[in-house]
């Protein structure tokens, strides 16, 4: 006579589907997945045809960037706005420098000095912002604003945005994140990408045209990056992945998925603010 009931057989045959269908889906190769998608996307937006390939990426972040205030660069307009150049290209800039200065598992805040710093950057980011948004509105101001110092306080904040995402993401998903490492520890540090930013900044303004395609597509994939971690990190939390990462390549899945919330999004905007132009409803 068997020792197991029709219940306990029932729920050995339920486990056993359920742990079939885990199998499978880790057996799945997500990182060529990832790779294979991603590429297709990129070569999608090189070799599309219809537009050159700078009105192609201005299309893409219509919908998320104002894209006022252009700054053009050997003849050729950037894909976002002068403010917003600075914020993303200054974001990617930093996020690889984390990296290359060994910061990837950091998860503690800076020292106080270095993070009151990093808060003034968003201050005189918004002051600049406030600035320019009142000569827009034909309203007194206090100093004549120009591109120059718009992607000079969005690079500011930008090195901001980087350090709280880099923190936020270590510490919500990584196992092995370091909670007594900082992301910049010392001046030093911080003045390294302020430097690298400069060089960035003096190239755009010094009208130097042969950096034009590696500046604009370092801003192009960092408004996208930005909203692109958002979606990886919503999508992490979701699939149960919160305190378990200890290597990248463990996040292939999410990482694939979080791409089409990130179309989606992205696409819709700016079909959105393509349509409201057209209809006269936005300039």
């Amino acid at each position: 006579m068997s020792e197991y009931t029709p219940d306990d057989i029932l729920r050995m045959a339920q486990e056993r589907i359920s742990a079939r269908k885990v199998a499978t889906r880790r057996s799945l190769p997500w990182g060529a997945i990832f790779l294979g998608s991603f590429s297709a996307l990129l070569l999608a937006l090189l070799f599309s045809p219809g537009m050159p390939l700078e009105w192609k990426m201005y299309a893409v972040v219509h919908g998320i960037c104002a894209q006022q205030h252009n700054i053009f660069v050997g003849g050729l307009q950037f894909p976002l706005c002068a403010r917003n150049s600075g914020i993303y290209l200054s974001f990617m800039l930093t996020f690889i420098y984390l990296y290359a200065i060994g910061r990837g598992r950091a998860g503690k805040l800076p020292p106080w000095h270095i993070s009151l710093t990093l808060l003034a950057f968003v201050g005189i980011m918004a002051v600049d912002g406030f600035n320019s948004l009142l000569l827009d509105l034909g309203l007194p101001n206090w100093y004549q604003p120009d591109n120059f110092l718009r992607t000079l306080t969005g690079m500011g904040m930008g090195i901001t945005i980087a350090t709280m995402l880099h923190i936020v993401l270590n510490n919500t998903l990584r196992q092995n994140v370091d909670p007594q490492q900082p992301v910049f520890s010392r001046w030093s540090e911080l003045l390294g990408i302020i430097a690298v930013d400069l060089l960035a900044l003096a190239a755009i303004y010094g009208n130097l045209g042969i950096t034009f395609w590696p500046l604009a597509f370092l801003a192009f994939f960092g408004i996208l990056g930005v909203l692109y971690l958002v979606c990886l990190l919503l999508t992490s939390l979701f699939m149960g992945y919160e305190g378990k990462v200890t290597h990248l390549r463990q996040l292939a899945q999410p990482a694939t998925i979080a791409l089409i919330p990130t179309l989606l999004i992205a696409g819709m905007m700016s079909w959105l603010r393509f349509w409201m132009e057209s209809m006269g409803l936005v300039m």
